[in-house]
């Protein structure tokens, strides 16, 4: 019987020690990730997480808004001259009504339609910040880094609950932030 018991007792403990040791490597998952030399590196910011998913998905084969052909059309301040707009497939299935998961992106051009100034970007996400439909802003720089606004307004990031995106797609007619229904 104490045999049992002592076998038991080791079973035990190297049952607790795998699961600890298991629990350690789901926390350093989760807050790094691992190089090719096997160091942690740090997490990248939802950001960056975002643009790399969007290259991968190459956004640039989505869907037009309904209406458009894909072409340039004339933009506005604060986008550029001229823009492109892309829906994903969860957004154009139901343009009229985005639902949770209704991705839309702008490419903003300069007035030569070759260079590209900024890729902006409305991710509908449920629960993020339902007093504005819950869309998350984000514009990019040409090279996938986020935007700033200009000193002179702060120099903040240009992500997440951006007022001046909020508080010009406020003013959509159908009162859902996309002007593209409209």
């Amino acid at each position: 019987m104490r045999r049992y018991f002592v076998v038991f007792a080791i079973l035990l403990g190297v049952a607790i020690g795998a699961a600890v040791f298991m629990q350690s490597d789901d926390v350093a998952a989760q807050s790094s990730t691992r190089g090719q030399d096997g160091q942690a590196l740090a997490r990248q910011p939802f950001e960056a997480q975002f643009w790399n998913y969007l290259q991968q998905a190459n956004y640039k084969n989505w869907a037009p808004a309904p209406g458009q052909n894909g072409d340039f059309y004339e933009g506005q301040s604060p986008h550029g001259a001229f823009l492109k707009m892309y829906l994903n497939r969860t957004a154009i299935a139901n343009a009229k009504n985005l639902p949770n998961r209704s991705i839309v992106i702008k490419e903003n051009y300069a007035p030569d339609k070759k260079t590209l100034m900024a890729v902006t970007v409305m991710y509908r996400s449920k629960g993020y910040d339902p007093a504005h439909n819950d869309w998350y802003w984000i514009k990019y720089n040409p090279d996938g880094t986020v935007a700033k606004a200009p000193p002179a307004m702060g120099s903040m990031p240009l992500a997440g609950k951006v007022n001046g995106c909020i508080k010009c797609h406020g003013d959509a007619d159908c009162g859902d932030f996309a002007f593209l229904n409209d």
